[in-house]
């Protein structure tokens, strides 16, 4: 390989990274305190992460109950549901304690997530909002790629465009947010092609790389919810049945994905969330007609649900709508490589997708008609989005093939129409929260009613956001399209050696 060409690699190889990281990291300045889906509870679960602090989480009037910071508990009541409200109405950051009963005071939740976040809790809220936010999204791109470049070339693609292909806009929302559920789309992107390396790893050094990735990620993803834990189990699974092989190697090698596994089912077993799990929940106080009702209702509503991991639902509280521009484009692009996913498949991939996808029917629709509730209610897309992640990377796995084998033209397409979903989902955000929708125009800054007291503006951040995860959508086309010309390339070139040794191999034979 010639100079320039290792120095165009490098480059690439580092610019992605910082490029997505300033894309999500936009995305965390894209919302006020408060904006994600119960917020109050999980942000007073963090301020209380390390137990009773003075100014930051103090005992409450009942033992389930605690004091923190009224900022804490109330600064998204005045606008959630209310799209039309900026968040300008939110109440002053002041540290006022009040009593609150909305926080993991009774362990419902892992606290494996709270009490790491709870190291940037502080006085100053908003400063601190911004800090975990900017956390979240560093330790995405940390962990995703550190095993990007411990993969082999072949399996850089499922994880790569995986990923993409289900990031916008749900992920790009969640990931730079104080929701656990940051760390079970982490989880989700990264388990599965890790412990895939694991297995397939030649070295011991690499084996042990990718172990750690494994379980750094299971961790996090079952330290921070308990439904993520139950996605970890599947994709030890799912590796399972792709990787399997009748030999005492593979054998010895399933001790650290059966840890990991044990891990997952105490941390899960261990939070308040595993009494969904009674075998009787469903039968008690319903008759059989009710429960086959319910049944065929919610089944024929449960594609909504998975639209809505890609746009078709709100963001934030549910409230901030996203236009048809947004999740038309992601289905479009989610449906098409899942799709051609299926131009490869054997008993083996065919096997981890059934699973997966089975699990996309069986866990929401268990909840639903346990809590009597129709798809709308009860469950979030957010529950189900780590397995559309997993998903669409099986999907893309090529167990004999080296690599993802779109055009050059159909990648640019893709990327083009992320990038402008992408620039229209983080418009539409941003201008829920800085005028409410009820005020239009492209330049977020005309009448602006809420912002951080930064020196940046909403439209320099938009503007920024949107270049940014361009320049990574691209980057990684132009990375996957010389990755393919090289595979080409070097099939061509063993073609020819075959051709030719079968050549010599026929004039020996009519000598």
């Amino acid at each position: 390989m010639s100079r320039k060409r290792t120095v165009k690699k490098i480059v690439l190889s580092t610019l992605i990274p910082i490029m997505l990281f300033i894309s999500l990291s936009s995305w965390g300045l894209a919302s006020p305190v408060g904006a994600s889906p119960d917020d109050d509870y999980h942000m007073a679960s963090i301020w209380c992460g390390q137990g009773i602090r003075e100014n930051l989480c103090e005992l409450g009037d009942k033992p389930e109950e605690r004091r923190v910071p009224v900022y804490v508990n109330e600064a998204a009541h005045c606008y959630a549901f209310q799209p039309t409200n900026s968040a300008a109405c939110s109440v002053d950051a002041s540290n006022t304690m009040v009593n609150t009963d909305r926080g993991n005071f009774g362990g419902v939740y892992p606290p494996l997530y709270y009490g790491f976040m709870s190291i940037f809790a502080g006085e100053d809220i908003a400063a601190s909002i911004i800090a975990m936010r900017m956390v979240n999204a560093f330790l995405f791109v940390v962990v995703g790629s550190s095993l990007f470049y411990l993969l082999q070339r072949s399996r850089r693609p499922p994880l790569v465009w995986g990923a993409l292909a289900s990031l916008i806009p749900l992920g790009m929302f969640l990931i730079p947010s104080v929701n656990p559920s940051s760390w079970a789309v982490l989880s989700a992107a990264t388990l599965w092609v890790a412990l895939l390396g694991y297995f397939e790893a030649k070295s011991i050094r690499k084996r042990t790389a990718f172990g750690v990735i494994a379980t750094v990620s299971l961790v996090m993803g079952a330290g921070a919810r308990s439904d993520a834990a139950v996605y970890g189990v599947l994709a030890i699974a799912v590796v399972f049945v792709l990787s399997w092989a009748r030999t005492k190697r593979f054998a010895l090698l399933c001790l650290l994905p059966a840890s990991l596994a044990v891990v997952a089912a105490i941390m899960f077993l261990a939070s308040g969330q595993s009494s969904v799990v009674t075998p009787d929940a469903i039968a008690e106080g319903a008759t059989r007609a009710e429960v086959v009702n319910l049944t065929y209702s919610n089944l024929i509503l449960l594609p909504q649900l998975w639209a809505g991991a890609l746009g078709f639902w709100g963001l934030g509280w549910l409230d901030t709508a996203m236009p048809g521009l947004v999740w038309v484009t992601t289905l479009a692009v989610f449906a098409a490589l899942l799709f051609w996913g299926l131009n490869s498949m054997g008993k083996r991939k065919s096997l981890a997708l059934t699973m997966i996808f089975g699990s996309l029917i069986v866990i929401p629709m268990y909840i639903l008609v346990n809590d009597r509730v129709l798809v709308g209610s009860g469950v979030q897309p957010r529950y189900i989005y780590p397995l559309m992640i997993i998903l669409v990377g099986v999907a893309l796995l090529q167990l004999k093939r080296e690599t993802i084998r779109l055009n050059s033209i159909q990648l640019i397409v893709v990327a083009s129409v992320l990038s402008m979903a992408h620039a229209v989902a983080l418009h539409v955000n941003i201008r829920r929260y800085v005028t409410g929708v009820d005020v239009g125009g492209l330049n977020l800054d005309n009448g602006r009613e809420w912002w951080w007291d930064l020196p940046i503006s909403p439209m320099a951040v938009w503007v920024i956001a949107s270049v940014s995860l361009a320049a990574t959508l691209f980057g990684v086309t132009v990375y996957t399209i010389r990755h393919s010309q090289a595979v080409l390339q070097q099939g061509a070139i063993g073609g020819a050696a075959g051709a030719t040794n079968a050549l010599s191999e026929s004039e020996v034979v009519a000598a």
